[in-house]
Parts: C-alpha cells; sequence; structure tokens
C-alpha cells in the first residue's frame, strides 16, 4: 500500500532512501516489526517507512512530536500551521499501524514500555535535547535493533550546543562497547549490542592513558 496523494511542503527526507534501504532490509517485511519516529513533521519518512519496511503483519509505528516545532523554524521559514493535519492526511493510508504521541520527547518516551527494531532520533535539534532522546530511547530498541541520527552535519546554529553532533558524538562516546557502528555521514546510524564488548569499545574510544606514578 502506498499514501494516496501525500501533500508536502519541504523534503529533508528523500536523500536518505538509498541508506536507509540498505540498514533497514533485514527488517522489512518482518512480521510484528516496530519502528519509533521522534520528531515526524509532515510524515515523509514516516510514509517511506510504512511502504517500504513495515509492511509484515502487525508491523507498527510509534510516532512522537509536539507539531509545534523548533526554535529555528522561524529564521528557516518553516510554518507548523497544518502539519498535524497534513501527517494524519499522509499517514491515512496505514491508520491502523501508526500510534500516533502528541508531546515532549522527553514526557512521551518516559511513558513508552515497548520493543523497537527501529528508532529515528529527529526531534529537537539543541545538542541536550538530542541526547536525552537517545538515551529515554535506547532501552526502548531492542538488541540488534537499529538507531539512526537525523542532522549529524547541520550546522544551521555557530554555536555548537544547538546543533546536533555534539550529542550523538557524546552519545557515541559514552555508549561505546554497546552498538556497532553502520553509517556516518549526514546521519548517524548505530546497531545495539546484546552486552557490552570491549572489541566494539575500543573502537570508538582512544586508549586510556595511563597515571603517572606521584
Amino acid at each position: 500500500m502506498t499514501a494516496a496523494a501525500p501533500a508536502y511542503t519541504r523534503d529533508w527526507f528523500g536523500d536518505n532512501v538509498p541508506v536507509w534501504t540498505r540498514l533497514l532490509a533485514p527488517l522489512a517485511g518482518r512480521p510484528g516489526a516496530r519502528a519509533l519516529e521522534i520528531g515526524c513533521f509532515e510524515g515523509r519518512a514516516t510514509c517511506w517507512l510504512l511502504g517500504n519496511v513495515l509492511t509484515g503483519a502487525d508491523a507498527r509505528i510509534d510516532c512522537v512530536d509536539t507539531f509545534e516545532g523548533s526554535d529555528e523554524y522561524a529564521s528557516m521559514g518553516v510554518s507548523m500551521a497544518g502539519v498535524r493535519e497534513r501527517f494524519e492526511a499522509n499517514v491515512a493510508p496505514w491508520r491502523d499501524r501508526v500510534e500516533i504521541h502528541v508531546g515532549r520527547s522527553a514526557d512521551v518516551l518516559r511513558r513508552l514500555d515497548r520493543r523497537y527494531e527501529f528508532v529515528y532520533v529527529d526531534a529537537s535539534h539543541a545538542a541536550a535535547d538530542v541526547i536525552a532522546d537517545a538515551v529515554l530511547a535506547w532501552p526502548l530498541l531492542a538488541a540488534g535493533g537499529v538507531m539512526v541520527f537525523d542532522d549529524y552535519a547541520w550546522d544551521w546554529f555557530a554555536r555548537p550546543e544547538r546543533n546536533p553532533r555534539l550529542a550523538v558524538d557524546a552519545f557515541r562516546a559514552c555508549y561505546a562497547g554497546h552498538y556497532t557502528l553502520l553509517h556516518v555521514g549526514y546521519q548517524v546510524a548505530v546497531r545495539k549490542l546484546p552486552a557490552y564488548d570491549r572489541v566494539a569499545a575500543a573502537a570508538v574510544l582512544p586508549p586510556r592513558m595511563q597515571g603517572h606514578a606521584g
């Protein structure tokens, strides 16, 4: 099934399709597969997932958004007027597979107790919010599941703490040994390991410096 006449005002997702097709191929068509999208805007990524990956029996997606936009939208000329209505219209062909959670991700993620094979972190671009979303979503990601961070290379603001890269790098360092790196480009993708792995940690962190005798 494909979305009927979807209405999008922005294409912030299309360039990711080749990478996502490769990364999510093992998940495509899997019965009962579940995805979590943190930040969905008009649903372009949502619809792609529903039409190309979440096609198995009982596959579903949970979407989290305030539908109020981020603080950079005004400077980018992005209006949030009608965004929720467009999102709901775009996902309508798969409405029984979509659960919408309207609210701040920091609040919604704390209430979820499901396991997901795929998590997409694409809400607030502020580094503190990005790392909070990732930390809260990580326990919800099943072992072997894939987490994708959007906008790793996005640098709209001059101050680094206003952009995602600082958070993604910090998350990678803090969770070294708990994932394998799948992709680094405009986005970053990792696969969750079932247990801590020293070899995987060594691929992220530099060798530990030895202290000097006093």
